[in-house]
């Protein structure tokens, strides 16, 4: 880091000197236009007195000061300016360095700096806007450098980062919340330096534009740290080369580039290296034991991989290591006792593995540990008396272990300079003191056995994380708990308590910087409280809220995630909630008594992912402006009255992987789709339970490829994209639920498996064939047509299905035999097909000897095991025979059993009708009972 260190500011004496040079030059004179903007960028801000930043000297004059107004030739030419490059022929403004010039104010898009349209280069790094970053800076479509780190922006990157198709270089690093939007950002060119924590949170696919170094070491912002030899400056792709290729470096940076394979023996023989880090690749295997050769080494970091195996003990010969970082991994076993050796360590990270055993007393030997995150691993025993004598402690995160002890709270004070504590998700039973005065920064005591508010709380002012669930905690939220931290408070967990009310109501949150607050799965009564303004993550579902929603809500101008289920909440939806939607991915309000039309949900950015608006009163037509939402991947309006065409316009949504539409008023017909691929992506679609008509929608079929591809990733939900780490555990993540009818059972899902597909049209009034097209879908899992008016035979191609494991063609007018092809489908454990005209012998291979009467019922031409009816050949009774008088006595049972089933279905709901009239032909009596059902359905809504 000193080389660094001494680069960076050779770098900025060797620009110095070019821009003293520069000064001698013949210089074009600026614009009157651009030196007006900037007169009036300069006006818009005040300065810091410095020193404002750690690169400023007191005696410094900020940049922005030498700006003049006057009309002297020379001082009026904003081309001699600080921090002010023109180019040498057209004298445009192409380049603007501000960084560390002590500005302070927030950037509008109105700002005038954004008229500046022939920027090539804009660096406002180390200044303090406190503001987004706004919109208008994608109207500098010629920058190629953008700099805006450590400025205090916060919120999300904006979508217009993405008109700036020439950028090679943009550093968004060392901001207030950076990242998470990285996902849909498009940038063509070299774009990178992100910090560690940006790039972690990015889809593999961005990893190498944003984060992976370049093939030319002049575009690596990162090179200046990289002190490898320019043949190893570009990324690797595949395994680690040879150690013949490395040249003996002393420090080995390959972060988020893509790494395959085991990490390799012979990096153990670099013996000069200091530093050496792999995080952040695909590496699996084990660490090899040989990485202990590197007794120069201060720095290892090989996070965020796929290792697997032990720690090596030989780790403990590093003697001179400072930082080891091993998180994120898939390592087993106990610490190394070898680890006692390491007395120069000051970070020690092992979170997200399946480590075990007791977290070893000799721990606390290692006098220089500042921070240590043992989190989310397997733990127990209870927490060493060691670890509370480390003076330097700053951080120890012991959340989500299996650890289980009864320990008092002061004596984690005997560490004075202990800021992070976390014991989250244990099994520990914590005795809280009243006269504890250590100061906190973030607690983590969730799942510690407490029976209330921490009285002590009331004295913690510098607090920014507070994690109280899931303990017992009861009745009212007192009132000076919602004083503690008013002006540091930034995520609050009370979730999993018994939480009955705050002290008033409404309650508005007096917590001027929080953004993340969790009070799901209380008590709660009363109306909804109020969030601050700069609110990202909502969640207060599970509770017994009601009334309506306030206006309020719709000042959240950075709202990401709204969780408002399983209330009683009432009242139309707002309007405003399109203003939202430039921030807003997650919108989750079922299970509620919401009446009224649904508003429309984009504005003029719509960032929404997810929208469940089930299981409330809600009418339709659903609105249009959704086509607009592109990342839109969970779509639920089911159980509700919506009355509407089938929403078509959907389809070019190619990201939507579930469309819920059951149990409302959707009519007419499906159709064909456009030429276009439809629903590329989909991969659970439920129409059930309204009225739709016609042909199924074969066209449509052929366009589902999500449902034809096998997905590799068996362990994977739809919606982890949205999960949001902190710094104890992931608490502000949402997962995709939904309720479903899945082999022939209503079907909770708190989590949706990746893998999951599914189609279900059942109880509409589908008629014809079924379609061929439907046998391509070779990974669906449930298939439900049932209650509809299909006719034609059982087709053999449905054998094409391998992973079905329900189908359900109940209630229809199918005839014909059951084809011995679908004996191959070893995955079925649903088949029902009563209720339809089928004749001959029932299968009886493989998974159709499982199945019992009730799959076949309603068939009077079927005949063998589990049904009484024999086969008198192995065809099968003919169908002449169901109506012949010499089969009179199996005749008057199947009367009887059309008696039994007209009264059943006639109960409650037919009157007039009598026994007698029963007495019809078959054909005619499931017609009957088909109609009687939908009459039902229809009185139903």
């Amino acid at each position: 880091m000193e080389n660094g260190s001494f680069h960076f500011k050779f770098l900025i004496l060797l620009l110095t000197c070019v821009a003293s040079h520069s000064l001698v030059s013949t210089q074009p004179h600026c614009h009157e236009d651009e030196r007006s903007a900037l007169l009036e960028f300069k006006a818009t801000f005040f300065t810091i007195k410095p020193p404002c930043c750690s690169s400023a000297a007191s005696d410094v004059q900020p940049k922005i000061e030498s700006w003049n107004a006057s009309t002297g030739e020379t001082q009026s030419d904003c081309c001699s300016w600080a921090g002010v490059e023109c180019d040498e022929v057209s004298g445009h403004v192409i380049g603007l360095n501000l960084n560390c010039s002590c500005l302070s104010g927030e950037i509008y898009s109105n700002t005038s700096i954004f008229r500046l349209l022939h920027l090539r280069s804009l660096n406002l790094a180390l200044n303090d806007f406190n503001c987004e970053i706004p919109l208008a800076i994608g109207n500098l479509s010629s920058l190629t450098n953008l700099n805006f780190s450590g400025s205090n922006f916060m919120g999300q990157i904006p979508h217009s980062l993405g008109n700036l198709t020439r950028l090679v270089h943009l550093d968004l690093s060392n901001n207030r919340s950076m990242g998470t939007t990285l996902k849909d950002l498009t940038i063509t060119g070299y774009a990178a330096a992100f910090n560690a924590a940006c790039c972690g949170r990015l889809p593999p696919r961005l990893y190498h534009t944003y984060c992976a170094p370049r093939k030319d070491p002049a575009l690596d912002p990162y090179h200046r740290y990289r002190h490898l030899t320019a043949s190893h400056g570009g990324p690797y792709r595949g395994k680690i080369p040879s150690s013949g290729r490395l040249n003996h470096p002393k420090h080995l940076d390959r972060r988020f580039n893509f790494i395959t394979g085991e990490v390799p023996s012979f990096l153990g023989n670099l013996a000069q290296l200091k530093s050496l880090s792999l995080a952040g690749n695909m590496l699996n295997g084990q660490i090899p034991s040989s990485l202990g050769n590197l007794v120069q080494l201060t720095s290892l970091d090989l996070s965020l991989n796929k290792l697997t195996g032990e720690i090596p003990s030989s780790i403990g010969n590093l003697v001179q290591l400072t930082h080891l970082d091993l998180g994120y991994n898939q390592l087993v076993g106990e610490i190394p006792l070898s680890f006692q050796n390491l007395m120069e360590l000051m970070l020690l990270t092992l979170r997200s593995n399946q480590l075990s055993g007791k977290i070893p007393s000799s721990l606390g030997r290692l006098t220089q540990l500042i921070d240590v995150d043992l989190s989310f691993n397997q733990f127990h025993g209870g927490i060493p008396s060691t670890i509370f004598q480390l003076q330097g402690l700053r951080t120890l995160n012991l959340n989500s272990n299996n650890l289980s002890s009864t320990i008092k709270l002061d004596r984690f004070s005997k560490a004075k300079n202990l800021q992070v504590l976390g014991l989250s998700s244990n099994k520990l039973s914590l005795i809280v003191e009243t006269n504890i005065t250590h100061k906190y920064n973030a607690l983590g005591l969730g799942s510690c056995n407490l029976n209330g508010f921490p009285e002590f709380l009331q004295d913690q002012d510098e607090l920014f994380f507070l994690d109280l669930s899931y303990n017992s905690i009861s009745g009212p939220v007192p009132e000076w708990f919602l004083n503690v931290s008013t002006t540091e408070l930034r995520h609050l967990n009370l979730s999993g308590n018994l939480l009955t009310s705050f002290a008033q109501d409404p309650v508005i949150f007096k917590w001027e910087k929080l953004v993340v607050i969790d009070l799901r799965f209380n008590e709660l009564q009363g109306s909804i409280p109020i969030p601050p303004p700069e609110m990202w993550y909502y969640f207060i579902s599970n509770n017994r809220l009601s009334g309506e929603i306030s206006p309020l809500i719709c000042n959240l101008s950075s709202i990401q995630m709204i969780d408002l289920s399983y209330n009683n909440l009432n009242g139309s939806l707002p309007q405003c909630f399109s203003n939202l939607s430039s921030t807003l991915e997650v919108l989750s309000l079922q299970s509620n008594n919401f009446i009224g039309k649904i508003p429309n949900l984009n504005g003029n950015l719509c960032e929404l992912v997810m929208i469940d608006l089930s299981y409330n009163k809600l009418l339709g037509p659903l609105p249009r402006s959704l086509c607009h939402c592109d990342h839109l991947k969970f779509l639920n309006f089911g159980n509700n009255r919506i009355r509407d065409v089938f929403p078509l316009w959907l389809g070019s949504l190619l990201s939507l992987k579930v469309l819920i539409l059951r149990y409302n008023r959707f009519h007419g017909l499906i159709g064909e789709p456009a030429e276009r691929v439809e629903f590329p992506a989909l991969q659970i679609i439920d129409l059930s339970q309204n009225i739709f008509s016609g042909s199924l929608p074969s066209g449509y079929f052929k366009h589902w490829t999500a449902m034809k591809a096998f997905e590799t990733n068996l362990s994977s939900y739809i919606g982890d994209a949205i999960t949001r780490a902190w710094i104890f555990s992931p608490d502000a993540t949402f997962d995709y639920s939904m309720r479903v009818i899945a082999k022939g059972n209503q079907m909770n899902y708190s989590k949706i498996q990746g893998y999951l597909t599914l189609i279900d049209l059942s109880s509409n009034n589908f008629s014809g064939e079924i379609p061929k097209a439907i046998g391509s879908l070779k990974q669906l899992k449930f298939l439900n047509l049932s209650n509809n008016i299909l006719v034609g035979s059982l087709p053999p191609f449905l054998a094409n299905l391998m992973n079905l494991e329900a189908l359900d063609l109940s209630q229809n007018q199918l005839s014909g035999e059951i084809p011995q092809e679908l004996t191959q489908l070893t995955s079925l454990a649903v088949f029902n097909v009563s209720y339809n005209h089928l004749t001959g012998p029932i299968l009886s291979l493989r998974q159709f000897a499982t199945f019992d009467n009730t799959s076949y019922e309603g068939n009077f031409g079927l005949c063998g095991t589990p049904l009484s009816r024999k086969c008198r050949d192995p065809k099968g009774l003919p169908p002449s025979t169901l109506t012949s008088e010499k089969d009179h006595d199996s005749g008057s049972a199947m009367e009887l059993d059309w008696k039994i089933v007209c009264m059943g279905y006639a109960s409650g709901f037919v009157i007039g009708v009598v026994l007698g009239n029963c007495l019809i032909t078959r054909r005619r009596a499931q017609s009957l009972v088909k109609n009687f059902g939908r009459r039902k359905q229809r009185r139903r809504r």
